[in-house]
C-alpha cells in the first residue's frame, strides 16, 4: 500500500503536477501524492483523516483563490499550528508527519537556523530545487518517505510500550534497531532525553531525525567512518572490502534509507576486540590505523589519509570532517561552526581552516565566538612554508 501525503498549495494542480510526479517517481512507486488548493481547516483536517492520509506537505503562501473563487486568511504555518494542535489533543488526528514545500525563502532560511521552528514542520523543502535539481528531488522525495513510515512506526509500537512502563532499552527498540551491546554503549544522555519525549510522537520522530541520524556522534556516515580509521576511500581499492567487516554494524532503524550509518560504538568495539588493546583509535596516527586494520582484515590495498596541508603542520590524528568541504581534520586543527542549539550527544560541527579563511561557509554557517580570533593564525600556521 503507497505512502499518501494530502498536499495544500494555492496553486492549480496542473501547474503543480511535475513537481507532484518528481517526487513520486523517486519514490519508485512508494509515494502517492494528492493535491487540494486552500480550504477553511476544518474541511483540510476533514478530508486528511478521510482520505487514509498518512501525512502533510503543505505550502507556506496560501492567499490565491481556489477553483471556487474561495479565498482563506491563514498562512501555511498556521495551518501546520492548527493541525499540530489537533494532533495533541484529539486522539481521532494521529501524529503524522508536515512537511513545508515552499518558495518563501525567508521561512526556509528560519527553519534551518531555528529549532524550534521544528515544533510545526517536520522537513521543509524548497520547490524551485526540487523542480531543477535531480539529487535535491531524490533527497526530497525519501525523506518524506521515510518520515511517513518513522511516525506509523511510533504511532503503533511507542504507545503501547508507554502503557507497559517498560525500560528505555525497549522503549525505544521498535525505532532504533538495537540490541543490548549498542544500548550499553550509547551515549545515556540520549537515551534519556529522547524516552522522556517519548509522550509526544512528532518530537521524538524530529529528534531521532534531526539530533540522531543527521547529525554527527553516536552514528557516522562512510566519510566519517573512513576518516576515523585513517583510510583514504579513493585510493584504496579493499575500502568496499573493508566495509564488509563492519556490515552487522550498519544501524537499521527509522531513517536508515537515507543514507548508511553505522554506529560507532560497535565500530570501536570491533578495534579494541581484533587490536592491542594499549592501541586507542583516536590516538593514532591515520598510517599506524592502516597498518593495524592490514594485520587484523589481510586487506592490503588499504591507503592512509594524506594532511591537506604540506608544510608538516597538519596533524594525522584525523578524527573529524569539515562540514562544508569534507576534508579529514584533527579537532586541534579545525574551526569550531556555531551551533547553539546543539544537543549534548552531537558531536560539534567543525570548519577547515582555508574554508573559513576563503568564506566559503558563509551564509550557511558561521564560526563560533570563542574561535573568530583563530581563524587567522590557524590558516597562517598551517599554509605558511617553513
Amino acid at each position: 500500500m503507497p505512502i499518501k501525503f494530502l498536499y495544500i498549495d494555492d496553486d492549480e494542480t496542473e501547474k503543480l503536477q511535475p513537481l507532484i510526479n518528481e517526487l513520486i517517481h523517486h519514490s519508485k512507486g512508494e509515494l502517492e501524492i494528492v493535491h487540494t488548493r486552500v480550504r477553511p481547516m476544518q474541511e483540510i483536517k476533514c478530508r486528511f483523516l478521510d482520505g487514509g492520509f498518512h501525512g502533510l506537505i503543505i505550502d507556506q503562501k496560501l492567499d490565491a483563490a481556489n477553483e471556487h473563487g474561495e479565498t482563506v486568511d491563514y498562512w501555511g504555518t498556521s495551518l501546520a499550528q492548527n493541525l499540530r494542535t489537533e494532533m495533541i489533543g484529539d486522539i481521532n488526528v494521529p501524529s503524522s508527519p508536515i512537511v513545508l514545500l515552499s518558495n518563501e525563502d525567508v521561512y526556509l532560511k528560519f527553519y534551518d537556523l531555528d529549532e524550534s521552528a521544528h515544533n510545526l514542520f517536520d522537513f521543509t523543502f524548497c520547490k524551485k530545487q526540487v523542480a531543477r535539481d535531480t539529487d535535491f528531488a531524490i533527497k526530497a522525495s525519501k525523506i518524506i518517505t521515510a518520515l511517513a513510515k518513522a511516525y506509523i512506526i511510533a504511532r503503533d509500537e511507542i504507545p503501547a510500550l508507554r502503557a507497559r512502563n517498560v525500560k528505555n532499552e525497549a522503549l525505544l527498540e521498535p525505532l532504533l534497531k538495537w540490541d543490548s551491546d549498542i544500548y550499553e554503549y550509547t551515549d545515556k544522555r540520549f537515551i534519556d532525553y529522547v524516552s522522556s519525549k517519548s509522550h509526544d510522537l512528532h518530537i521524538l520522530v524530529s529528534l531521532l531525525l534531526n539530533t540522531f541520524v543527521r547529525s554527527a556522534g553516536i552514528l557516522v556516515t562512510e566519510e566519517m567512518l573512513a576518516t576515523k580509521l585513517g583510510v583514504d576511500v579513493t585510493a584504496s581499492d579493499d575500502w568496499q572490502k573493508l566495509l564488509l567487516e563492519f556490515d552487522a554494524f550498519t544501524y537499521k532503524g527509522v531513517f536508515s534509507e537515507l543514507k548508511v550509518r553505522w554506529w560507532m560504538s560497535r565500530i570501536e568495539d570491533w578495534w579494541h576486540e581484533n587490536s592491542d588493546d594499549s592501541q586507542v583509535l583516536r590516538a593514532l596516527v591515520a598510517e599506524d590505523r592502516v597498518e593495524v586494520i592490514k594485520n587484523i582484515t589481510g586487506l592490503e590495498s588499504l591507503v592512509a589519509i594524506q594532511p591537506k596541508y604540506s608544510n608538516g603542520k597538519q596533524s594525522k590524528k584525523f578524527w573529524v570532517n569539515c562540514i562544508v568541504s569534507g576534508t579529514p581534520l584533527d579537532p586541534y586543527d579545525a574551526i569550531v561552526a556555531n551551533k547553539p542549539d546543539l544537543m549534548p550527544w552531537e558531536q560539534v560541527i567543525y570548519l577547515d581552516a582555508k574554508t573559513t579563511f576563503d568564506r566559503e561557509h558563509t551564509p550557511k554557517y558561521s564560526v563560533h565566538p570563542d574561535y573568530q580570533r583563530k581563524v587567522k593564525p590557524l590558516h597562517k600556521r598551517l599554509t605558511l612554508d617553513g
